[in-house]
Order: C-alpha cells, then sequence, then structure tokens
C-alpha cells in the first residue's frame, strides 16, 4: 500500500526533527540518502493527488454547468409555455399571469440550482486549495531546512569532495 503525501511530509518532519544538531548552532544534520529518498517518493506520489485534485475541479465544473443549462433549459420552457397559453387562452391577462408565475419559479428554481452548485464548487475548490496549501507549506519547509545544510556536507556525504 503506497503511502499519501501528508505521511510522506509527516516522516520528513520526524527525520529534521530527530536529526541530530550541530553544536553551537541551530542546524540539523540529516541522512541525505533518507531525506532524498523520502523527496522522491513524494514527488511520485504528487501526481495521482493533484490528478484527484484535478478530476473533482472537473466534476464540480461539470456539476455547475449541468445546473446553469437546467436553468437555462427552465426558463425557455417557461417562456414557451407563457407564449403558448397567450395563444391559446382568450383570457390574455390570465396567460400571461400563469406565464410570468412559471417564469418566475423557473428563475428561482434555476437559481436554486446554481446557488446549490457554486456551494459544492467553492466547498470542493477550498478542500483543494486546503490541500495544496498544506502540501505546499511542507514543500517550504522542506526546501529551506536543506538550503541551511551547507554544500560541503553533501560533497562530504557523496565522496565527490575530493
Amino acid at each position: 500500500m503506497s503511502e499519501s503525501i501528508l505521511e510522506l511530509l509527516t516522516r520528513l518532519e520526524i527525520l529534521v526533527q530527530r536529526a541530530a544538531t550541530v553544536p553551537r548552532t541551530e542546524k540539523r544534520m540529516v541522512d541525505e540518502r533518507e531525506v532524498v529518498g523520502l523527496l522522491q517518493r513524494i514527488r511520485s506520489a504528487l501526481p495521482v493527488d493533484l490528478r484527484d485534485a484535478q478530476h473533482l475541479r472537473g466534476e464540480a465544473e461539470r456539476t455547475m454547468r449541468a445546473a446553469q443549462d437546467e436553468a437555462r433549459r427552465l426558463v425557455l420552457e417557461a417562456e414557451a409555455t407563457a407564449r403558448r397559453l397567450v395563444e391559446e387562452h382568450a383570457i390574455a391577462k390570465q396567460a400571461a399571469r400563469q406565464g410570468e408565475d412559471l417564469l418566475a419559479r423557473a428563475e428561482r428554481d434555476a437559481r436554486t440550482v446554481r446557488d446549490g452548485a457554486d456551494a459544492y464548487a467553492a466547498r470542493v475548490l477550498g478542500d483543494l486549495e486546503q490541500s495544496v496549501a498544506r502540501i505546499l507549506e511542507a514543500i517550504r519547509r522542506g526546501r529551506e531546512l536543506l538550503k541551511d545544510i551547507p554544500a560541503s556536507a553533501y560533497n562530504e556525504q557523496s565522496g565527490s569532495g575530493r
């Protein structure tokens, strides 16, 4: 079973927190291979989570488009019904009133459907925004931690500092 990005980021955070400190500094020494391995696993897990987020966004957009299409259809249907009622009945006022009622109801229904779709889309996008923000913050922290390690430490560990 593969680990989620959040689980991998938690492991990275724990690795950094448990690393030995460099005397007289706030810096820590971490096992480069372990950090790079975790970063590679995070990187390989990212597309799956991003694809899921894109799928949710697409789903929200499709729902909103469907709601808008349904609202347009209801309005057109109400207009057609109103015209037909006016043409078919001798009492034009009654037909106009019924048409206006149908149009108002269709617009209310359309507004309700649109509001529901907007709320759903906002909720999905908010969740997506929070997930991406957490991931970006974890990446930022990881990069900050890696930035504090001097280049000579990499060269000494990898054997290329000869």
